[in-house]
């Protein structure tokens, strides 16, 4: 089985899309994991329609906001799939998609070595497949040698939620991000990870989403971010450039930390 996870926020206006797609999958062995980060919208009434349709396995759950880090943290120690595939709020699913997941990941041998498996994603506001064509359809690496040879662009990946489940994000007081792809970084440098260059997500970009928001929540979360960025630092396998980067982006985080309780303390006095 697969376990479909969504975290969410305010974004009841969005959620029905990723439910019509959820419906129409050619694979039905899924559930479909909700962590309601918090949101004060409509939400909650929105996924009760959901329910009472009785066509997807949906659990729910609400939880205070402590952004998506935890939400993870959270979902990965109630998901009941073999699976665990992060599908965001805002994005949706090709009909074929978790039939294709589960076929790749049921043709795999010695399972037990992989953390999972790495599809593609498709920018459906561009039209257009993000990130450039691989060389081979299907093959193994891990995700920092995959970023050395083709660049940083987003993808979609799955994990084994046995191999998940022994790896938990940082919860730091006070911050409510840290980005994840360090994380699948440690994952796959931990166990073999198979790339596969066909799509089984579909996004979109929203204004108000972690990608077109980068500046303002590394100010907001510069401790979080600092810890992907150290990992990239002191790990020699990424590319001298990524690493250089990394210090400047560190740097930076001193700051922004800095800066973050100046402004607190100006706001009590």
């Amino acid at each position: 089985m697969i376990t479909v996870f969504t975290p969410t926020y305010n974004r009841s206006h969005t959620l029905r899309r990723l439910y019509e797609s959820l419906k129409s999958q050619t694979y039905k062995d899924f559930e479909w994991l909700i962590v309601d980060d918090g949101s004060t919208d409509s939400t909650k009434d929105l996924v009760e329609t959901f329910r009472y349709e009785n066509i997807v396995n949906i659990q729910y759950f609400y939880v205070n906001n402590g952004g998506k880090h935890r939400a993870i943290n959270f979902a990965i120690q109630r998901a009941r799939g073999d699976l665990f595939f992060i599908v965001d709020s805002d994005d949706y699913l090709p009909s074929n998609a978790l039939e294709t997941i589960w076929n790749f990941w049921n043709a795999l041998q010695n399972k037990e070595l992989y953390g999972g498996i790495v599809f593609r994603k498709y920018d459906v506001v561009k039209q257009e497949l993000i990130g450039p064509r691989l060389d081979e359809k299907e093959f193994d690496s891990n995700c920092i040698e995959f970023t050395n040879r083709y660049g940083s662009f987003d993808k979609a990946e799955v994990f084994s939620i046995n191999v998940l489940r022994n790896y938990t994000f940082p919860e730091i007081d006070g911050e409510k991000f840290i980005p994840e792809g360090f994380m699948w970084d440690i994952i796959s440098s931990d166990h073999k990870m198979r790339f596969v260059d066909e799509v089984v997500y579909f996004c979109e970009y929203m204004q108000d989403g972690y990608t077109k928001n980068f500046r303002k929540n590394f100010m907001s979360n510069p401790k979080g971010f600092r810890i992907a960025y150290e990992y990239i630092l002191t790990n020699r396998k990424y590319k001298i450039l990524r690493r250089v980067k990394a210090l400047v982006r560190i740097i930076q985080s001193y700051y922004y930390e800095w800066r973050k309780k100046n402004d607190l303390t100006a706001k009590h006095r």
